[in-house]
């Protein structure tokens, strides 16, 4: 389990969400055909986030990029050397066929409502410098969601502010940030 993806699965679920980290997907080969990686693993959604007063479902891709240049602009959108990291945004057959499939498994499972809402989201621990507001207006544009390296600070002083919890996210907040 990601430690990045564990501290947003956190912030999710402070936030009304039920939050499941790491889901793997079985697509047929029909399927992978289709969004033109035939031979292409199981694929996986960092966090798939699910908010019962909203029938909101929400897919998340979570980068960290902490020790990098962090997320790119042109990789977002499909134009960089990075743009596979990103198909839930740059391929919208792996975006349509992922989110049937989510669907499916999830109504299968009892997991969520018959008539859910979907959105995407990607959650960036740094951007680029320059890109963020490049990307902030593509998401914009797309109606996704981007939590900004800003927000997710801004959610850490917030646990570290909470009462005592023992979740390892909220002790960590607490040390640092007080």
């Amino acid at each position: 389990m990601d430690a990045f993806e564990s501290i947003i699965a956190l912030s999710l679920s402070e936030q009304g969400f039920w939050v499941k980290q790491g889901v793997k997907l079985d697509i047929s080969k029909k399927h992978k055909r289709i969004i033109g990686t035939h031979s292409m693993p199981r694929p996986e959604i960092d966090i798939v986030a699910y908010k019962p007063a909203e029938k909101l479902l929400l897919l998340v891709e979570v980068k960290s990029y902490l020790d990098s240049t962090g997320v790119q602009y042109r990789d977002v959108i499909g134009e960089g050397k990075g743009s596979e990291r990103y198909k839930l945004f740059t391929n919208k057959n792996f975006r349509k066929v992922v989110t049937q499939q989510i669907i499916k498994d999830y109504k299968q499972a009892g997991l969520i409502s018959t008539e859910v809402k979907v959105n995407y989201a990607l959650t960036a621990g740094k951007i680029k410098n320059g890109d963020e507001e490049k990307i902030q207006t593509y998401f914009n544009k797309n109606k996704w969601v981007l939590f900004t390296p800003k927000q997710v600070s801004k959610v850490l002083k917030d646990l570290a502010n909470k009462g005592y919890d023992n979740n390892p996210v909220i002790v960590a907040a607490k040390l640092i940030l007080r």
